[in-house]
């Protein structure tokens, strides 16, 4: 009988500290609101679920004082909604802790201790003008969160740090925001506030070694992630050709040795000085363009696809660039003889002629008068 007894009460006390343990990091209805924080705890998140359009609740310390949805330290992060408060502590002081207000008697108070921010890494080489996916979610012991009410306004920020040591620098160089993105179902984001981002970014800065950022975040936590990556220039060039008379044209693309030649394949669009929008596509060195009918300004923007030699898919952003067509030359048939210049002997011979011409004017007039007197 004793045995029994002790056996009892060994599975009781089981019982006891696995409901403890539940309690502790899922949901449960504490005495008076009352929950205790252990010492190994450095961070936890309180979801206290209130009555409709009560106040947010007043959190009691184990020293007696008293945090405020409108009052507390820096070291809290506090959301409140009409019906819920979210609230995080980030090195709390371990002992009884009390939330008191009225708290919702069904689903009373959820702690969760530990979030981990997943991100898909990037690659330790990139390039200029590189075009990223970036995804990430929060966890909670394998779980992406995904309760609307606590991943509101939820946003992932990359980033990108420069890592050049500059000595004669006074300030060290501000973060380069390379994407801001909401979890809001727009984009690449397949469905709003279910916890998981997915945003596309461009590497748009100069090459050199840089410390990558990632931090998921909205008003109650925030999580980050770093990776240092190397950005090489960029791989690709491309230069139009002039049109021909027929208005025949073509694009030329260079690739380094970064890239696998063969594996070029480019998606764009050509505009027209008419508006005139024309997809353009093509795969090789050499993508030939619709005829160029019209003088002015061509404008061109569009993406590559390649692998690098590592066997790593690149996908290239193509910057905007305008092309100017000058209208072709007009060939005349017609031509013009051109005037022959007076020689030297035609002059002479014309000033000798004038001369002789005077010179026989001045005497048929003298003989004329001689006559006239005569017959006086």
């Amino acid at each position: 009988m004793a045995n029994l007894t002790t056996r009892c009460l060994l599975i009781f006390s089981l019982l006891l500290v696995a409901t403890t343990v539940f309690a502790n990091e899922q949901n449960a209805r504490w005495l008076s609101n009352t929950f205790r924080i252990d010492p190994s705890i450095s961070s936890v998140t309180l979801l206290i679920e209130r009555e409709l359009n009560s106040s947010p609740v007043v959190l009691i310390r184990p020293d007696g004082s008293k945090y405020y949805y409108q009052q507390h330290p820096d070291n809290i992060s506090w959301a409140s909604t009409d019906s819920r408060d979210v609230i995080t502590l980030w090195q709390p002081e371990p002992g009884p802790w009390q939330a008191t207000g009225k708290v919702n008697k069904e689903r009373g108070i959820s702690l969760v201790s530990e979030f981990e921010l997943v991100i898909t890494p990037l690659a330790e080489r990139l390039y200029q003008q590189e075009v990223l996916k970036l995804t990430a979610e929060l966890r909670h012991n394998s779980t992406r969160l995904d309760a609307n009410y606590y991943l509101n306004d939820l946003a992932l920020q990359a980033q990108l740090i420069d890592l050049k040591n500059d000595n004669e620098a006074q300030f060290a160089p501000a973060p380069l925001v390379i994407g801001h993105f909401l979890d809001d179902g727009l984009g690449l984001d397949a469905y709003p506030g279910d916890g998981k981002l997915t945003a596309e970014t461009i590497i748009d800065t100069l090459p050199g070694e840089y410390l990558y950022q990632a931090q998921v975040s909205n008003q109650v936590l925030a999580r980050t992630q770093e990776q240092t990556v190397l950005i090489y220039p960029m791989p690709l060039k491309l230069q139009f050709s002039t049109p021909d008379e027929q208005g025949k044209w073509q694009v030329n693309l260079t690739a380094d040795k970064e890239l696998v030649a063969d594996s070029l394949v480019v998606t764009g669009e050509l505009v027209t000085p008419s508006q005139q929008r024309i997809p353009i596509s093509g795969s090789g060195r050499l993508i030939t363009l619709p005829e160029a009918l019209e003088s002015g300004n061509y404008y061109w923007q569009g993406r590559a696809f390649a692998t690098n030699q590592a066997g790593r898919e690149v996908q290239l952003n193509l910057a905007k660039q305008v092309i100017r067509v000058s209208p072709p030359l007009k060939v005349t048939t017609d031509v013009t003889p051109e005037a022959k210049p007076m020689t030297l002997t035609y002059l002479i011979a014309g000033g000798v002629l004038l001369l002789v011409l005077l010179v026989v004017g001045w005497f048929l007039r003298k003989r004329a008068v001689n006559k006239r007197k005569k017959s006086l």
